[in-house]
């Protein structure tokens, strides 16, 4: 508000109240000027317009008094020197609509200030910015330009009540768990209420682990009795968990063989006795014999057979699957005069198969698993994170900003290059970065890979989606400084830091950045190759928290250590090391 205090006041419709309003803020030094800016802006009606500030009077010319006020334009300097003995002061005043005032509109509004709060004063919807700080060195004094709507994210899965019940067919070995598991990260992701319930692990929480291939023989009544009871006890649990999840989204999934038709239609009429929750069935099938043999391998790690050599082990569980094989019946379009809601992934995603899984417009979670299934694959693989830095903007506490790495960050980067041409093998990783100074000299320096006498070169992709999370109005300034000047904006972030979106042009919150990180997501689990990611430390939260299954309030608290973060393929997802460097 760059226009002399006397003027505002003259402009106002009840030069009565100016003289008196002029010395309260003499006398009352900052009470006064804040009674002053609330006395204002309750007369000035909400805008229409996308102006960010209220605009200098004399900018207007909509109006006579306008017109008046234009034609002292020149006047104005003479007045603002003896503006509240000699002091001048900026002040920014923010409207909730953003848009300037109309002073004919305040003919309108009751004259007096008392009255005008009573019917229409509101908490303001920005921040003000702390007045007298002009010559700052580093230029704090940044106006906050922001709806109080847009202070805060929203997620539409957590508002929208849409309840799934999805079923996993399938011989052993063919992914259902990887498959399982990565619709659970996924969801997750998504803001989701998601959660896996496994047959098997609840087979052996109640006293049959190591279970032989004896165990799945079709002839063994016994046996099949308990199977069944271990299989509709996980899917009642399933059905509770979605009774318990309300005004939300929810899914949740039942990770068995249920090869037969029989189990299937029994899954079935179960779940149509609940109202509201939705099947879909998802079956994956597997040819490949190279691929069959490294899944078999990764499976000697389940607890059945924990302490077993690994050829007992494998014959045994060759075994089961022999036992399987002689029951295992197809998905099929309608099974005993039901309709089936399916997708069947062939060969680890050679081939996909949807059937009746979109019917309904108005249902998003069905997109969403498609989406994913699309993208991934059961082949092994490895995916690693680095965070870039130190860069000059952490030697010295500021956040955000383009700052170039130090030496010790350059040191750093090169003891990863080592690392990982210790770990490569034939191929090397493909390097993903993002576009910052920081990112670029990473890059450069991973560029080359293998051994001084045998050099290769890896291909460097440089993303801009890969980028920091946006600071706004708040970038290259530090924690503290944010605090000092911006105490309310601070706050706002201390209640909920996952949903706080940063004030300014291109602000973002970690659930704009957790949006902006799906695709890349869905990018590495289309991979059939080794990754490396490099990134920042707010961008490598949202990775880490998609590959630990982390709840998404959580990931603005998760520890990030200067090291590598090594994800490699499991038979149930993936598993996690860390290196320090």
């Amino acid at each position: 508000l760059k226009t002399p205090l006397p003027m505002l006041l003259r402009t106002c419709h009840s030069p009565r109240a100016a003289p008196s309003l002029l010395r309260r803020c003499r006398d009352d030094g900052g009470a006064g000027v804040r009674h002053l800016l609330c006395w204002l802006r309750l007369g000035m009606p909400r805008g229409r317009g996308p102006q960010r500030r209220v605009a200098p009077a004399h900018a207007h010319q909509s109006t006579g008094s306008f017109a008046a006020i234009a034609e002292s334009q020149a006047a104005s300097a003479a007045v603002a020197k003896s503006n509240l003995d000699g002091e001048s002061q900026q002040l920014a005043v923010d409207l909730d609509g953003g848009g300037a005032a109309n002073i004919g509109d305040l003919h309108r509004l009751p004259s007096d200030p008392c009255m005008r709060a009573t019917r229409l004063y509101r908490e303001p919807s920005l921040t003000p910015v702390r007045p007298n700080l002009t010559g700052s060195p580093r230029g704090l004094n940044r106006t906050i330009r922001r709806q109080a709507s847009a202070q805060f994210t929203k997620n539409e899965l957590s508002v929208v009540e849409e309840k799934l019940v999805i079923v996993m067919v399938g011989l052993p070995a063919r992914g259902k768990s990887f498959i399982s598991n990565a619709l659970l990260r996924y969801l997750n992701l998504l803001g989701c209420a998601a959660r896996m319930f496994n047959a098997g692990s609840s087979r052996r929480s109640k006293g049959r682990a190591g279970a032989t291939a004896d165990f799945f023989d079709t002839s063994n009544a016994a046996a099949k009795q308990l199977r069944e009871e271990l299989a509709m006890q996980c899917l009642d649990s399933c059905i509770d968990f979605l009774k318990g999840c309300s005004m939300c989204a929810a899914v949740g999934i039942l990770d068995a063989t249920n090869t037969t038709i029989e189990r299937r239609c029994k899954v079935s009429r179960r779940v149509a006795e609940e109202g509201g929750i939705g099947l879909m069935f998802v079956e994956s099938i597997c040819n490949d014999e190279a691929l069959l043999q490294v899944n078999y391998k990764l499976k000697l790690a389940n607890a059945d057979y924990e302490g077993m050599e690994a050829a007992t082990a494998m014959e045994d569980f060759l075994q089961r699957v022999r036992r399987y094989e002689q029951v295992y019946e197809p998905l099929q379009d309608e099974e005993e005069g039901e309709d089936r809601s399916y997708i069947k992934i062939v060969d680890a995603g050679v081939k996909l198969i949807k059937h009746r899984c979109t019917l309904d417009a108005k249902k998003q979670v069905p997109s969403h698993i498609l989406t994913l299934l699309h993208s991934i694959h059961l082949g092994p693989r490895s995916i690693y994170f680095v965070v870039v830095g130190p860069t000059t903007n952490d030697v010295q506490g500021f956040l955000g900003g383009d700052s170039p790495l130090t030496a010790r960050g350059e040191e750093r980067m090169n003891k990863v290059a080592a690392y990982m041409s210790q770990r490569e093998d034939d191929e090397p990783a493909l390097v993903m970065s993002g576009t910052l100074q920081r990112h670029l000299q990473s890059a450069h320096l991973l560029k080359v890979a293998g051994t001084s006498s045998c050099p290769k070169e890896r291909t460097v992709l440089q993303l801009q989606r890969l980028n920091d999370l946006c600071l706004g109005s708040f970038d290259n300034m530090s924690a503290a400084e944010i605090q000092e000047y911006y105490p309310h904006e601070a706050a706002a972030r201390a209640r909920d830091k996952f949903n706080y979106r940063y004030p300014g042009e291109g602000g973002e919150s970690y659930s704009d950045l957790v949006a902006r990180m799906r695709e890349h997501i869905l990018r590495l689990e289309q991979l059939h190759g080794s990754a490396l990611v490099l990134c920042d430390k707010r961008v490598c939260r949202v990775f880490l928290a998609y590959f630990r299954g982390t709840r998404l309030e959580e990931i603005p608290y998760i520890d990030v250590l200067w090291g590598v973060v090594q994800f490699d393929r499991s038979h149930h997802g993936f598993d996690e090391i860390v290196i320090d460097i």
